[in-house]
């Protein structure tokens, strides 16, 4: 690399190690002294023992490594790197302490930076005997502050549910929007780690009731399925556990959408993401009178299954005793204990 691609690239590194600095300390903005230094992991990782953790990086790797000795005293580490402390802050230490002197370690760095010439090196003794170049050790203090800033932006999370680097209250449509996705994540990890279903289970196929038949909804059932719900979305609306999200559309959908949403619900059967059977006249033996739906999928709670069933509209008095066949349906052949059957 010429002197000058390493000028170039060593102002960009330093300039983002700034940056990232400058997301550190909003993370204790608007915190109690409670808040700012309580253990968040087993390990006892707090944000404010970060700042401090922080600010011995910038003190050791740009003030000893390459002799520039910090003028304040730092905490001694083993030959591992090893000291208990490096994130302990006590009681009587006070956040304006601990936030002035990461500040003042910063400008040591910084001061290091400037004031060494591109070709130095440094030795760091937990990394070995080697000779570091400046470049490297720049990397690698990014890369920590980084990596910090990650735990920290958890900590925040889980404090009081502000994120971004500016540590702003979500919105009230960020907080729908992530409960969202936090639902859609949750459920995939039950599926993923076989607590929805266990492992292996063979799911049931059919059940028989002398008023419906159930079996597993695909798309050879699409045009009666359309025309079951295009025919009832008004009364599937009013029915408990709808709408589920916008569905059934009040505009409707298309056949080819139907198809679709038809397919995925195959596919989910198959793996065990979910268990969606059409409803069927037992008198129509060809299938082609689809008068409702059930549909099993993980829930994201205390519960393990969510149930959701409709049918049409011109069918309204098989609402219940459907709901109650699967209700006992799912306690004789199927391994969830608490279903979800939103009120019913």
């Amino acid at each position: 690399m010429s002197d000058d691609a390493l000028r170039a690239a060593t102002s960009h590194l330093h300039e983002s190690l700034r940056r990232a600095r400058e997301q550190v300390l909003p993370k204790l903005d608007g915190l109690d002294e409670y808040a700012v230094r309580r253990p968040m992991t087993p390990t006892g990782l707090n944000l404010l023992g970060l700042v401090k953790h922080l600010t011995f990086y910038e003190a050791s790797y740009f003030g000893f490594g390459f002799g520039r000795p910090y003028p304040e005293p730092i905490p001694e580490v083993g030959e591992n790197f090893h000291n208990a402390d490096l994130m302990w802050v006590p009681a009587d230490e006070t956040r304006d302490e601990v936030i002035d002197a990461y500040r003042r370690a910063c400008r040591h760095a910084d001061d290091t930076i400037e004031a060494l010439p591109l070709s130095a090196v440094g030795r760091i003794p937990w990394w070995g005997t080697n000779d570091v170049p400046l470049f490297n050790v720049m990397t690698h203090m990014l890369g920590e502050t980084r990596q910090h800033l990650g735990h920290m932006d958890l900590i925040r999370e889980l404090l009081d549910g502000r994120i971004g680097k500016a540590v702003v209250p979500l919105t009230p449509g960020e907080e729908t929007d992530f409960a969202r996705r936090w639902r859609r994540t949750e459920r995939a990890a039950r599926v993923a780690g076989h607590r929805f279903v266990p492992e292996g289970f063979v799911a049931p196929r059919s059940l028989s009731h002398n008023a419906f038949r159930l079996e597993p909804l695909g798309p050879a059932y699409n045009s009666a399925d359309h025309a079951a719900w295009m025919s009832s979305i008004e009364h599937i609306r009013a029915t408990a556990g709808f709408p589920d999200g916008d569905w059934p559309p009040v505009t409707g959908m298309s056949l080819e959408e139907n198809a679709a949403d038809l397919t995925r619900h195959a596919h989910d059967f198959e793996i065990g993401r979910g268990f969606t059977f059409t409803v069927l006249d037992p008198s129509d033996g060809d299938g082609a009178n689809v008068i409702g739906c059930v549909y099993l999928y993980p829930a994201a709670d205390e519960h393990d299954v969510v149930v959701q069933s409709w049918v049409r509209a011109d069918r309204a008095h098989l609402d219940i005793p459907l709901a109650d066949a699967v209700a006992a349906w799912i306690e004789s052949d199927w391994p969830w204990t608490n279903p979800d059957r939103y009120g019913r």
